[in-house]
């Protein structure tokens, strides 16, 4: 097969691309001045009321502060979607949902999913598992034990351990069709708490059910109170509520479980109506009856779906209010069905969404993860594939905390387990194709798809580059990406193919649009970054250029696919901050580093997307895929690092001078 990349990168030699200035001056904020500093406008955000790292605070005692400071908030619940191909799209809606400030997320114990088997991507645990890594935010997993015996539901919970999980909330689970409670274990949600504090103590919070109008098997109400009672005094924290349909049916609940000794957190499961047949069918299987007057109400609009939803959103925000304002509940939990609009508009209009936009690092820490809550330092490399760093460390013990150390130490996971383990960045070949291409018939073409990534200028179909195989949010590129989006383009026009950079940064503030991140007084710092692909030929000669002229000034590596070429200057086991920031009360933060073996780590992984995110949704005997493919086997990849963040970055002068004396 022609070598057709490498061909035609050499048959540019003659026509290497211009641009006015190459150097890049040290942004220092907006407010400093800077005429290249591209203002965007910023969302309003809440202000957190603490940026330190803190240790994992377990579920129940961050309700009882937040009902303590009389701070109302709010959790989402899900179920797992049933399709491989739904699970990149549903964990996008949850970690957007979280993002308005979810307390928690729960997923339900959902018997079609193969709940259990975290071997099935779509099965309860699998997600739940998921929805903690990938969106960041304390996931609590129901639990059902009515159809498992004691050892199959201890079983259940130390996976649930393993996983990282520190919130169950047990129940008794539905009764097999046709079956009876005696034909089963027969074993109760008071069964699975009892059995969760003797096996485990108080390692994890737990949720258990109330039902505001008396569980539809019980012998009355006031049975199924005082058996709510002997949940709460066997170990629960917190009651979670069936859904119901009327204010005042939660305000009675509350008032007589109150009456009876529960002084547990009761927060009401509220389900908007969201269409006519769903909600019908739903209050069929929790045997509760719809008050006439809202059938009445839904009868003349039962066949316009917006018009109900329309209804059912404005109900649920009269109904949130009036709990809110009265006292009665401290939260609002929400039984999404999966959706996102209605959603996040009934919070909004309920003044719970609260966008929590500042950021502590420059890339997003997990801070309700019970492990990765101290987290503060990561490798550059997985920038952009953030949900592939997560997996691939996902098996650590411990985390850095202030600085990197020695990276001799930490074994990244296998970049294949990748693939086998989770979908959240496996895409539609069609929409790649539409972005990239469906023929590429050289380099150019190539090049062409980084630019418009960079520009974010429609492509010849009119569709934009959203997304690159090395990014797994489809976004764009980065605000900070501005200041040097000019630079790129002239790399790219020239072949060098950028996949991620940084520009340098000079006391920025910790508040700038841009480039801002951490305690508020602040300042930011950051060495400019490069990281792309390259003929072999060219990094020969950046190569001798950087150790003849810039040998302390600029630190590289350059690798192949397979490792046969693997050089850098830098030392070997030393890792090279390139974003610290220094705040008020607090140590130098150093949250992202270059580090030579994190990159031998990464390597697999950056050229394995050349194939499985491109060149495979081309056929093999195809020109598309030979150009990919060629790519894939003949360019180095390479990381450049200027070290003087205090004056104009040599970075782009030095791949200049490269090109020159390749094409001369």
């Amino acid at each position: 097969m022609t070598n057709t990349g490498e061909v035609q990168a050499i048959e540019n030699r003659d026509t290497i691309k211009k641009i006015d200035s190459l150097s890049t001056m040290p942004y220092c904020g907006i407010d400093s001045g800077d005429e290249n500093a591209v203002v965007t406008e910023k969302p309003v955000f809440e202000t957190s009321k603490s940026w330190s790292l803190k240790n994992y605070e377990l579920l129940h005692e961050r309700i009882e502060r937040l009902i303590e400071e009389k701070t109302p908030f709010f959790s989402l619940e899900f179920f797992p979607p049933r399709f491989v191909n739904g699970v990149p799209n549903f964990l996008e809606r949850v970690e957007r949902l979280s993002e308005g400030g979810s307390v928690f997320v729960d997923m339900t114990w959902h018997m079609g999913s193969d709940p259990a088997n975290i071997d099935k991507v779509t099965s309860s645990s699998s997600i739940a598992a998921s929805m903690l890594d990938y969106c960041g935010v304390d996931t609590m997993l129901h639990m059902t034990c009515v159809q498992y015996n004691k050892a199959d539901t201890l079983k259940h919970l130390e996976q649930a351990k393993a996983m990282g999980l520190r919130s169950i909330l047990a129940l008794r689970g539905d009764l097999p069709p046709g079956t009876e409670l005696e034909d089963t274990n027969q074993f109760r949600a008071l069964d699975m708490i009892r059995w969760i504090r003797e096996e485990y103590g108080d390692y994890f919070s737990i949720g258990c059910a109330g039902y505001p109008l008396g569980h539809p098997q019980a012998p009355s109400y006031k049975a199924d109170l005082q058996y709510l009672k002997a949940k709460c005094d066997a170990g629960a924290n917190f009651v979670i509520t069936q859904l119901f349909f009327e204010p005042e049916t939660f305000e009675k609940f509350v008032a007589d479980c109150r009456e009876i000794g529960i002084t547990k957190p009761i927060i009401p499961g509220i389900m908007p109506i969201m269409g006519y047949e769903s909600i019908k069918r739903i209050a069929k299987l929790s045997q509760l009856e719809i008050p006439e007057h809202i059938l009445e109400d839904l009868e003349p609009i039962k066949h316009d779906d917006d018009a109900v939803q329309k209804y059912g959103t404005e109900r649920c925000i009269e109904m949130c209010r009036r709990l809110l304002d009265n006292g009665s509940a401290p939260s609002i939990h929400l039984y999404t069905m999966n959706r996102e609009g209605s959603i996040r508009e009934i919070l909004k209009a309920l003044g719970l969404w609260k966008l929590e936009g500042d950021r502590v690092f420059p890339w997003k820490n997990r801070s309700q993860h019970p492990i990765r809550c101290l987290e503060s330092v990561r490798p550059i490399y997985w920038s952009f594939r953030p949900r592939s760093y997560i997996t691939r460390t996902r098996d650590w013990d411990q985390f850095p905390n202030g600085r990197w150390g020695n990276s001799s130490s930490p074994a990244f996971g296998d970049v294949s387990s990748y693939y086998l383990s989770n979908l959240t960045t496996l895409r539609n070949g069609d929409d790649r194709l539409s972005m990239f291409g469906e023929n590429i018939e050289s380099i150019e073409d190539v090049k062409r798809v980084f630019i418009n990534y960079i520009t974010q200028t429609p492509n010849v179909s009119g569709k934009k580059v959203t997304v690159l195989p090395w990014t797994e949010a489809e976004t764009g590129v980065q605000p900070e990406t501005s200041l040097i989006s000019e630079q790129l383009v002239w790399c790219n026009e020239n072949g060098i193919l950028t996949v991620n950079s940084q520009p340098s940064v000079n006391g920025a503030p910790s508040t700038d649009p841009l480039v801002g991140w951490g305690k508020p007084g602040g300042y930011c710092y950051q060495k400019a970054y490069l990281e792309c692909f390259m003929t072999a030929e060219l990094s020969e000669k950046l190569i001798d250029i950087i150790e003849r002229e810039y040998p302390v000034r600029v630190n590289y590596h350059a690798i192949d696919k397979d490792s046969s070429f693997d050089k850098t200057n830098s030392e070997e086991t030393t890792p090279i901050a390139v974003t610290w920031g220094v705040f008020p009360g607090s140590e130098i933060a150093q949250p992202t580093v270059v580090d030579p073996l994190s990159f031998r780590a990464w390597r697999d992984e950056a050229y394995q997307m050349w194939m499985a995110q491109w060149g495979d949704f081309y056929p093999k005997e195809s020109k598309s895929y030979g150009v990919i493919k060629s790519i894939h086997d003949t360019f180095r990849l390479v990381t450049l690092v200027d070290n003087d963040f205090q004056k104009p970055s040599v970075l782009f002068d030095v791949l200049q001078k490269a090109l020159e004396q390749l094409y001369q």
